[in-house]
């Protein structure tokens, strides 16, 4: 299996900016859909109910590298300017039973600078749309972002990935937040998103995958009340474990943005990739 194809394959839970390929043409088009029929339920919630787990994602590269016209050197440094889109989310049959309440769809314009000895760095400007399965509650974000990965960072195929962003939140669809403020006007803040995940291929007996992801998110000087109400911080913790015949089973800790609690979360699914 191709790096990029046992990437895409095992990277559902991920940030749209976690994107990583190498390119060889001077430009090029790459794009990804990936669907999970799942089974999801979380210990405080009201039961079990089945939903979709989805990531798309696609982008055009412009190669900026030198090339050697008597072949492709497998050592080269490239450098790309990549215009990107992507999203992801889960959408479960009763709203009101989905753990994972949010979605997220991205516009990024970055650089990306790549060797294989050294791994992979992208930089450069991002605009999120995030909301709810219901869009009751939604906000849009924009500010710049930062991406490292790295093919075989500890074994010959594992991967790790370390994302930052720091984005100006406006939060004017945002009625939980409202709420917590006594209605009073929304204004627009600062926040840190931090995610980290490392996959390895385990590859043993009934084990094929393992893989973490953290994703953090802070706001930055958050009013005292929004702070009391819980809302200024979310985090979230994910263990997938992939197995035979494109299975998984996942547990997460915590939360994300509009996830008001902090809950333990179950799933159980299915890999389909449609591209």
């Amino acid at each position: 299996m191709k790096k990029s194809t046992l990437f895409f394959s095992l990277f559902p839970l991920l940030v749209p900016n976690f994107a990583f390929s190498v390119e060889t043409d001077a430009e090029s088009r790459n794009s990804s859909i990936d669907f999970n029929p799942i089974v999801i339920d979380s210990k405080n919630g009201t039961g079990a109910t089945v939903g979709i787990e989805y990531k798309f994602k696609g982008e055009f590269a412009k190669d900026f590298s030198s090339k050697d016209t008597g072949g492709i050197d497998p050592n080269a440094t490239i450098s790309t300017a990549v215009i990107g889109y992507s999203g992801s989310g889960t959408v479960a049959a009763s709203k009101d039973r989905n753990p994972k309440n949010f979605l997220e769809f991205l516009l990024d314009a970055k650089l990306r600078y790549s060797t294989p000895t050294t791994g992979t760095v992208t930089g450069g400007l991002f605009s999120k749309y995030e909301t709810n399965q219901s869009f009751s509650n939604k906000q849009l974000v924009y500010g710049l972002g930062a991406t490292y990965g790295k093919y075989a960072f500890l074994g010959s195929n594992d991967f790790v990935s370390l994302d930052a962003n720091y984005g100006r939140v406006d939060p004017k669809g945002d009625t939980e937040r409202q709420a917590a403020l006594g209605g009073a006007t929304l204004n627009s803040y600062y926040r840190w998103n931090l995610e980290f995940l490392y996959m390895y291929p385990l590859k043993w007996n009934a084990i094929d995958t393992v893989e973490f992801n953290y994703r953090y998110f802070l706001e930055n000087n958050a009013p005292t009340v929004i702070k009391g109400a819980g809302i200024d911080k979310h985090d979230l913790a994910t263990l997938r474990i992939g197995l035979k015949n494109d299975l998984f089973v996942a547990y997460s800790t915590g939360k994300l943005p509009f996830d008001r609690k902090n809950d333990q979360i179950f799933q159980i699914g299915f890999s389909y990739k449609l591209k």
